[in-house]
């Protein structure tokens, strides 16, 4: 009886030592994200100084986010940002998975193409990325953030003559901030001399449609940005499950007035203002999905912040 008993303390205390081991593990592993991320904050304030770590961090969790959306081709494609007061923008390292890409990763250009900071990474940066947005950044003041991006049901509506049609919510919320004029394919863009084509087709916009290519969104911050190719991504989806339903046949398609559902949001936010004593600004409109998916992505991996 007293072997038995010595042998369940023994058991317990084995037990006790095994939990407590699994539990520290566990909390340390948790942790260390955490602990990491905040070296490698308390790192890049050091070099980059507070306002571009923070820009940094929100380029690199939008690159993040978009791979998550399924907006990502592997390596190819960009998101820049200028850094405010400065002829600078920041973009990805050619040669990094966009869930690869960290905020020490981005590489830091001048609106010439030269590089001013290479980045962790020591893949350097697309030319071609340069060029589209670059020209943008230079001829658009208002403009701080740029997406460019060939999703496949984005690059689908840019193939078609009707273009963008006003289906849903989404589509006129687009609509109202889409150029236009679609900008002509001219293949892979190496020269100079698309910039000038491209801010024309792009305007005073912030959503153009690249003509059998892809789609831009501009915005006066990452979160604006995110947020208009959000919409424009989700429009273009829900028109292509659309035309697929009806076998593209339009005429069986519903359209609303656009400008007229477009004057009835205007109003009714107009009215929330007044009712509310502020509401909701649009800068917040613009800002919180945004740092909605980039909490999200925080919990799934935190690394876009080293």
């Amino acid at each position: 009886m007293e072997e038995q008993i010595d042998i369940y303390y023994a058991f317990s205390a084995l037990l006790g030592l095994v939990l407590g081991y699994l539990i520290k593990s566990f909390f340390e592993k948790e942790a260390a994200p955490a602990v990491k991320a905040s070296a490698a904050t308390k790192k890049g304030i050091q070099k980059y100084g507070e306002e571009e770590w923070k820009l940094r961090v929100e380029l690199a969790a939008a690159y993040r986010i978009s791979s998550f959306l399924g907006w990502d081709e592997i390596i190819y494609n960009h998101i820049s940002v200028r850094i405010p007061g400065r002829n600078e923008f920041l973009i990805n390292a050619f040669g990094l998975h966009y869930d690869e890409i960290t905020a020490s990763s981005l590489v830091k250009v001048n609106s010439k193409g030269q590089v001013i900071d290479e980045g962790t990474s020591g893949y350097g940066f697309n030319y071609a990325g340069f060029i589209i947005h670059g020209a943008i950044h230079e001829a658009r003041d208002d403009v701080h953030c740029v997406f460019h991006t060939h999703d496949k049901d984005m690059q689908a509506i840019s193939n078609i003559k009707t273009g963008l049609l006003p289906l849903s919510l989404e589509s006129i919320q687009a609509l109202a901030l889409l150029s236009p004029e679609k900008h002509k394919c001219r293949g892979i863009t190496t020269k100079l001399d698309e910039r000038e084509a491209l801010v024309k087709s792009l305007g005073k916009h912030n959503l153009l449609f690249l003509e059998n290519h892809g789609t831009v969104a501009c915005g006066g911050t990452i979160a604006e940005a995110f947020q208009n190719m959000f919409m424009l991504s989700r429009a273009c989806t829900s028109q292509v499950v659309t035309m697929s339903t009806v076998g593209g046949d339009l005429s069986r398609i519903h359209t609303v007035d656009a400008k007229y559902v477009q004057s009835l949001e205007s109003k009714a936010r107009s009215n929330d203002i007044a009712q509310k004593g502020g509401g909701v600004s649009d800068v917040a409109r613009h800002s919180r999905p945004f740092y909605a998916m980039m909490r999200k992505m925080e919990r799934m991996d935190q690394s876009f912040k080293y």
